[in-house]
C-alpha cells in the first residue's frame, strides 16, 4: 500500500506513518484550494479532499487532512478533517476533535490573521503547528496536532477497511 499525505506538515505526515504502519508513505505539498485559514467545518472538509485528490493517483491512496476553526452556537471552536482516496478513486470522510477557542483567538482571526501565526506570538514558538499546535496549547499538551490527526487517521483507515460491509458480492 502506497500512500502520499498531501502536506509536508510534520504533524500530519507524522500521524499518517502511525496509523498506516504497513504502508509505504511520502508527502508532497498541494494546494488545499481553500483559504489559508479555513473558516467554516465545510471550508475545512473542502481542503482536505482536494488535498487527498490531488495526491492520489493509479498506484497510491491520497489523504488530506486539514484544520480550522467553525463557529457553534456563537462560539469560535477549532476543527479538523481529514480525506482518504483510494487509487480507484473512492472516497472516505472523518472529522475530529473540536474544542472551544477563547475570545482573544476570535478577535485575532477577525483581523485576518491565521490561527498558526496567533499561536506562534502567543507561545514564542514558531513550528507550532508542527508540533503542539493550538490543540496541544489549549489541552495543556494532553492531545498534540499530530495525535488530533491520528485519531482522524484511524477513522480513515477503519472506514476503509470495513468498506465491504453491506456491499453486494
Amino acid at each position: 500500500m502506497n500512500m502520499i499525505v498531501g502536506s509536508f506538515n510534520k504533524a500530519k505526515v507524522n500521524a499518517v506513518k502511525r496509523v498506516f504502519t504497513e504502508a509505504s508513505v511520502e508527502s508532497k505539498e498541494v494546494s488545499s484550494q481553500v483559504s489559508g485559514q479555513p473558516r467554516s467545518e465545510e471550508e475545512t472538509l473542502e481542503g482536505a479532499i482536494n488535498r487527498a485528490r490531488a495526491c492520489r493517483n493509479d498506484t497510491s491512496f491520497g489523504i488530506g487532512l486539514e484544520g480550522g476553526v467553525t463557529y457553534l452556537n456563537n462560539q469560535l471552536f477549532l476543527c479538523n478533517w481529514g480525506a482518504l482516496v483510494t487509487p480507484s478513486d473512492e472516497l472516505f470522510i472523518a472529522s475530529g476533535a473540536k474544542i472551544p477557542l477563547p475570545e482573544i483567538i476570535e478577535q485575532k482571526l477577525v483581523k485576518g490573521l491565521e490561527l498558526s501565526e496567533i499561536m506562534a506570538n502567543l507561545t514564542h514558538e514558531e513550528d507550532i503547528r508542527h508540533h503542539l499546535g493550538a490543540i496541544g496549547v489549549f489541552t495543556n499538551g494532553e492531545v498534540s496536532r499530530e495525535e488530533m490527526f491520528v485519531h482522524v487517521s484511524l477513522l480513515l483507515k477503519g472506514q476503509y477497511q470495513s468498506s465491504h460491509i453491506g456491499k453486494k458480492n
